[in-house]
């Protein structure tokens, strides 16, 4: 709701005006006062008073905390503290919240790729290898023909120290597209392998 109250009046003291000029917020209240008796049929509904905005200026605001509130459940809560941990299960927390998205969304939506990369990056600087080659594989398996998931997961065997395994990664990789990272990783261990 918009702050269209004259001066001096409140959201509180407007209820009991009779006046025409403020039957528009009355009304929005009066049908917040309906939503809060009805709240025993499940329902999701919010409402917000932007008291320093006016009815032009809340349309932008308005819509964006509707979406934020509409699809809260697609935002990815992962804690500093659950990614340093290695007991933590991130790779069940991506599948069952990507699960609840596809359920919500009513169609499959599988984890960004970047996201699953940027956290399977973060997994090798704490060496945490079981959880980097879980997320790659995840990545390998929702992005058959990106060479990027071949990459990163021949960096992880590197960082592991098979370079048998970084080869064939890189190689894959190279198979899907000209990856110039790829190309000089795969290079220089070919090299040092002779």
């Amino acid at each position: 709701m918009a702050n269209r109250l004259e001066r001096g009046v409140d959201t509180l003291s407007v209820q009991n005006d009779t006046t025409g000029n403020t039957s528009l917020i009355r009304s929005n209240l009066s049908f917040i006062k309906e939503l809060q008796k009805a709240n025993k049929n499940q329902m999701r509904y919010s409402y917000k008073f932007y008291e320093n905005d006016n009815h032009p200026s809340i349309r932008l605001i308005g819509a964006y905390d509707a979406l934020r509130y509409i699809f809260d459940f697609y935002r990815l809560r992962i804690y500093d503290s659950e990614i340093e941990n290695p007991d933590f299960n991130l790779y069940s927390l991506l599948i069952a919240h990507f699960n609840n998205v596809s359920k919500q969304m009513g169609y499959t939506v599988n984890p960004n790729e970047s996201l699953v990369n940027n956290l399977g990056y973060q997994m090798i600087a704490t060496k945490q290898f079981k959880k980097a080659e879980a997320l790659f594989k995840l990545n390998i398996v929702n992005n058959p023909n990106n060479a990027n998931g071949y990459d990163s997961i021949g960096d992880l065997y590197l960082a592991k120290g098979d370079k048998s395994k970084a080869i064939a990664s890189f190689k894959k990789a190279l198979t899907l597209g000209q990856v110039p990272e790829s190309k000089a990783k795969l290079e220089k261990l070919l090299k040092e392998k002779n």
